[in-house]
């Protein structure tokens, strides 16, 4: 696993506890509210998103690397979109974010 990621994982555990009994699932309502705060942040609009939603997702579902990997793309073009670092963006985070938990 990459620094980056060890790291967020860490944090995760940090907050809500160990991760080995949840299964990837678990995570997806987590997952979805990051995802909407970006697209909040990027300039996404409350009807579009509730169209998407409703609407019927065809064929079969992707595997979770492709998916994985899918967002990982979008994130980077939002980020060179929006003049930043994407990398150098969560590194911050995680080092304010960790730090704080651990003087607690």
């Amino acid at each position: 696993m990459s620094e980056i990621q060890n790291k967020s994982v860490a944090l995760v555990t940090q907050i809500e506890g160990a991760l080995a009994d949840a299964s990837p699932s678990d995570r997806a309502q987590s997952f979805l509210e990051r995802s909407l705060d970006l697209y909040f942040a990027l300039g996404g609009s409350p009807d579009a998103a509730a169209k998407l939603v409703t609407q019927a997702r065809s064929g079969l579902p992707l595997r979770v690397e492709s998916a994985v990997a899918n967002v990982v793309i979008e994130l980077a073009a939002a980020s060179h979109l929006s003049d930043i670092d994407m990398i150098q963006a969560a590194y911050n985070r995680l080092d304010v974010e960790l730090k704080t938990q651990r003087s607690k």
